[in-house]
């Protein structure tokens, strides 16, 4: 991998890129699995 050969300043950078990817991907699930549909009043699942 390249954060092996990396200075200081790429590490950090690489640890900021995988920290700003985490985030989205909480996000994007979290929208995913928390977002419901109401029909006549009932919410249900979009994956329902």
């Amino acid at each position: 991998m390249f954060e092996h050969a990396a200075n200081a300043k790429v590490q950090e950078g690489f640890a900021r890129a995988h920290e700003e990817r985490a985030q989205v991907l909480r996000a994007a699930l979290t929208w995913i699995f928390s977002r419901r549909l109401t029909v006549r009043g009932h919410a249900v699942s979009r994956w329902a």
